[in-house]
């Protein structure tokens, strides 16, 4: 999975894939360990390279990283290439809700076209004997459930289209 990250006009490129419960990867060609210690809705505590980043996603365009906020936007790195090649057209945003790692569905608690606001809770997911509320970083409207109760997920699985 690469992507193009910019924080704070500062572009970075990370590619990760995942290797057991870590993921392994680079940052700008630099090579990484992410392991993913805990995650709590729209809070995760990562360990990168054994140093703890406690990060908590305030909205699709903000993150928290051990205290402190930083802008943000992340894109995949093959559809920057197809806009950059691309003609200029008007995307409209969506946010697709991503598994963080492997688990059982176990409630669904939104419907399509359902309007959410950002931290309500979406489903529940439970990993590694956890139950985990994924919630929503914006606000939105609920376009596509591709889940349901009782289906297992893989890490990186889109749970959900938030537009």
């Amino acid at each position: 999975m690469a992507y193009i990250v910019n924080v704070e006009n500062r572009e970075f490129k990370v590619d990760l894939e995942r290797r057991g419960k870590n993921l392994i990867g680079s940052l700008n060609n630099e090579e990484i360990d992410v392991e993913i210690a805990r995650q709590d809705g729209n809070q995760l505590t990562l360990i990168v390279n054994n140093k703890p980043y406690l990060v908590v996603m305030e909205s699709e365009e903000r993150i928290v990283v051990n205290g402190e906020t930083y802008s943000i936007d992340v894109i995949d790195a093959q559809i920057q290439k197809l806009i950059k090649t691309g003609p200029e057209i008007v995307h409209k945003k969506e946010l697709a809700i991503k598994a963080v790692m492997p688990g059982l569905v176990i409630e669904v608690t939104v419907k399509e076209g359902d309007s959410v606001k950002a931290n309500d809770g979406l489903l529940v997911v439970e990993a590694m004997k956890m139950q985990n509320e994924v919630k929503t970083p914006q606000d939105g409207i609920v376009k596509t459930i591709l889940v349901q109760k009782g289906k297992t997920v893989n890490s990186g699985d889109t749970l959900i289209i938030i537009e």
